[in-house]
Parts: C-alpha cells; structure tokens; sequence
C-alpha cells in the first residue's frame, strides 16, 4: 500500500507530463507548417509583385513610344500640310525651283525625315527633295497614290513601310491628297519617314537581351521591331497572337503570351498612337523579369529550410532535458509576456489610429466629455477644429487606396505637427475627417491653429489631380465657446460641423468660424482664410 501510495504522485506526474510534450511537440510542428505556408506565401507575392512591376514598366514604355510615334508623323504630317497648302494655292508651276529648294531645306531640318515629293494625277514626279538628279520615277502603283484617287479625304494617309525607289530605303509614307480648283484629283504630296529613325530611337531603351518592341499598323503590316531583321519590315503580323490580342482588347492592355516569331515568352503592354492608323507593343522576357525573384525564392528557401532543421534539433534536445516544472515555469513566462504584450496592444489600439498614429475617435469623445466638463467647471474656454480632406474620394479613384493612406497618413503627420502644444489632441474621427481639440483657445487662437494647418499641407504641394487646385487641401470648420451647466458637448461639435460644412460650400481650402466674433477678430479670421 505504501509503495502504491508513492508511486502514484510519480504517475501522476507522467500523465500531466505527456499531454504537455505532446503539446510543445504540435506546437513545433504548426510552427514548422506556418513557416512553410509564409515562405511559400512570400515566394507567390513576390512573384506577382515582379510581373505587376513588370506590366507597369511595359505600359509606360508603350506609352513613351507612341508618343514618339504620334509626335514624329505629326511632325511630318504639319509640314506635309503646309507644303499642300502652298501647292493647292499657287500651284506646282508658280513655285518651280522654289519649292524644290523648299522641299530640300524642310528633310535638311527634320531629322525623320527621308524625302517629299510632289506627284502630278499621273503618278510622274513633279518636285521632289533630292539634292541630285534622278531619273523620272512612276508611283502610281504605290498604294498610297491608289488611296487618294480613290479617297476624297483631305486628311494625312499612313500607309505601309515601302522600299524607296529613289534611296533603296525602308520608309514610313505619310500623304496627302492633292486637288484641282473644280476638287477633281490633281496628284499627291508624299512625305517619307526613316524607319532608321525609328530604329535608333528604340535601340536605346534597356529592355533586357530577350525584349521585344514592335510597330505596326492596324492592318498588321509591320513597320519596325527590334530585335530588327530587315525581311521583316513590311511583312504581315496578323497572324501572331500579339496581334490578335490587341484587336480583341482594344486601344491599350496588356498581356503574357508567345509570339510565333520567335516563340519568347514575354509580358507585352501594346498602346494605339491617338491620331495615326498605328499602334506600339513592347514586351518583356518573362524569363528575364522572373530571374532575380528565382533567386531570391532560392536563397529564402535554403534559409528556411535550415530554420526548420534548426527548430527540429532544437525541440528534440528540449524534450529529453526539459523537467515538467520547467515547462509550466516557461508556459507561465510566456502566458504572462503574452498578456502583457497583448495589453499593451489593445491599449495603444483603443487609443490611437491605426493608420495615421494620432488619436482615434473614442479617445477624442472621452477627451471632449472631459475638457467640455473642465472648462464648464473652470469658465473657460474650449475650441474645436474640425478638417476634411477636399475630394478626397476622387483622390482615391484615381490614385488608388494605398495612395489615399500615404496621403491621409500625411495629414495626420501635419495636425499633429501644427496642434501648438501638448494640451491639444489631434484625433481622426471619421475616413478622410480630423479633429483638434483645444482647451483654454478662444476663436482667434483656433483660427490660427487651422490656418496653420491648412497652410502646411498646401504648401507641401502634393499633387491631386481631381482637386481643381491641382494639390491636396484640406476645409477646415472652427468654433469656440465657454460652456455653461446648461450646455452639451454635442453643440460644439455641431457647432464645428457647420463651420465645416461652410468651408466647404464657400469654395473649399479655408477656414471657416460658425459662431460670429468680434469684429476685429473676424477681420483677421478672414485674413487667413484668404
């Protein structure tokens, strides 16, 4: 009997001690599965982030190279018109060597420019702007002297890349109609741009060994890519998928396939010039763009891999030395740190804003009720300084939500800085509205206080286009009173609002006292608010 009665507390201990490795040893093994999970979670963020970062750089080169485009042929296209302008009022005979010279002096300054020529209803030449004689060349086969026959249009023609007759070339032509006094055909003005300008232009962007850019027009005729291969220019492209994306998506988008070319898989954004029947593709490898995210995934891998096989040893050589008192001191340690820990985050939670840092709305109620009491006990008097940020849905449309943080994040950085002294609470009380409470301020002091303000932030210049200013600003409403027994703090608060609600109405960016004030003081509140 006694020796049962000594080993049952031994017994005792062994059922309380088994559940409790059992539980560090699950406990090791959800770290270990967490582990996992977050790395593989970083990896696939990671991944998305490169090609997002990637589709955005594809989408802004596409954008600067058909700006380049649109801007080059209209170029030409503005002097093109001035020439056909001169013709159609004067004539080619008027002119003669005139506008040969002309023609000379406009390709001499124009540096995408190949040559103009003037073609008679024929097709014959009529003027041209080569330097050296040539022999008399035929164009009425080209298809651009076809079009205009055709196509009463006056407006500028973009047709396919065609080889120069007189230069033996690669151009671009850009034409015009030209017509007789009765608006008959009278022949065509041509303008002919150097693909090599095209050419140059995007040798020089860094789009990796493996990029891609194309221009093409909207038949599908390919006018210049790089890698450039001279068979290549002129040639049909309407049966690669680059081309069938960008008819099924529209004027811009972007897209990751393989074009039939080369068979390279590439992150493509493809953009349409606004005035011209052409469009740009630009496309990065994705094997390029992937190659610093592989590896980085390798190398965070390897290192959680040897963290897991750490944490393994680790839990095995705590379990065979590890005493059960041991384990519920630690468990108690860490139950405890946890606590505390945990209390302190609530605290600082039910505190202050999560994401502006200052006071939220239920320590700014708790600090009216007790500085509105205060000052009704004391006579003094007690100021409310409510701010809204101007359109700041539309600033969040149009920049995007993360951007609208940064700047709420801002405006709070700036009422904290400008709240004067340590007294005042600077709060967020709702989205995009603040507060300052300021105890012991009469209207002109919080006006100050406001006008501060609203001057920092407009002064920092930040850009918002939907804001007719063309930056961020803030209304701010204003009001001040020495409460009385009778009185609620509701009636500041309401009192502010309206101020706010008037800011507002009144044009926006200013501030704005409800109550009336002394004459003097309203002058120099309206000083301010200018």
């Amino acid at each position: 009997m006694k020796a049962e009665k000594q080993l049952s507390p031994v017994a005792e201990l062994d059922g309380k001690k088994r559940p409790l490795i059992a539980i560090a040893a699950s406990f090791l093994f959800v770290v270990c599965i967490s582990l996992v999970a977050v790395q593989g979670w970083s990896i696939y963020s990671a991944r998305e982030t490169q090609l997002a970062q990637s589709a955005a750089a594809t989408a802004n080169t596409a954008r600067a190279l058909a700006d380049h485009a649109d801007s080059t042929i209209e170029l030409v296209d503005t002097i093109l018109a001035g020439v056909v302008e001169s013709v159609q009022h004067d004539g080619i005979t008027h002119y003669g060597e005139r506008l040969h010279l002309q023609l000379i002096d406009h390709v001499s300054r124009t540096p995408s420019l190949q040559g103009m020529y003037i073609y008679n209803a024929k097709g014959d030449w009529a003027v041209h702007s080569l330097r050296a004689p040539v022999p008399a060349l035929n164009n009425a086969d080209r298809e651009y002297f076809i079009y205009h026959q055709t196509h009463k249009d006056k407006l500028a023609h973009v047709g396919p890349p065609v080889r120069s007759r007189s230069t033996d070339t690669w151009v671009l032509p850009v034409s015009r109609r030209l017509e007789n006094p009765d608006g008959s055909f009278a022949g065509v003005a041509l303008a002919t741009v150097q693909l090599g300008f095209f050419r140059t232009f995007y040798d020089s962007f860094d789009i990796g060994a493996h990029g891609n850019i194309t221009l093409a027009t909207e038949q599908g005729a390919l006018v210049m890519r790089r890698p450039y291969l001279q068979e290549q220019v002129g040639g049909s492209i309407a049966s690669e998928p680059l081309f069938k994306q960008w008819r099924e998506r529209g004027t811009l988008g972007s897209v990751a396939i393989a074009v039939d070319m080369d068979a390279a898989n590439r992150m493509y954004s493809f953009r349409q010039l606004r005035r011209y029947p052409l469009f740009v593709a630009v496309g990065l490898s994705t094997d390029e763009t992937l190659s610093n995210w592989w590896a980085n995934a390798y190398l965070s891998t390897a290192w959680v891999v040897i963290l897991l096989l750490i944490l393994c040893w680790m839990g095995v050589r705590l379990f065979r030395q590890v005493t059960l008192r041991d384990e519920l001191e630690e468990q108690l340690r860490n139950a405890q740190l946890a606590l505390v820990t945990k209390n302190r985050s609530l605290k600082l939670l039910a505190r202050n804003d999560g994401l502006t840092g200052i006071a939220n709305r239920r320590l700014f109620d708790a600090r009216l009720d007790a500085e509105f009491n205060r000052a009704v006990r004391d006579g003094t008097s007690l100021a409310l300084v409510l701010l809204d940020v101007d359109f700041f849905k539309k600033y969040n449309d149009h920049y995007g939500h993360p951007a609208g943080d940064a700047c709420l994040q801002f405006i709070g950085q700036c009422i904290r800085t400008g709240r004067r002294r340590a007294g005042n609470l600077a709060a967020r009380v709702g989205g995009e509205e603040f507060a300052i409470l300021l105890p012991n301020t009469d209207l002109y002091g919080a006006i100050v206080v406001a006008e501060a303000v609203r001057r920092s932030i407009a002064t920092a210049g930040r850009e918002h286009a939907a804001n007719p200013a063309g930056i961020v600003t803030i209304s701010c409403g204003v009001h001040a009173l020495v409460p009385t027994k009778d009185m609620d703090s509701k009636q500041l608060v309401e009192a502010a609002d309206k101020a706010l609600y008037l800011a507002k109405s009144t044009g926006r960016n200013r501030v704005c006292p409800d109550a009336p004030a002394a004459s003097s003081r309203r002058e120099r509140a309206s000083v301010l608010g200018d």
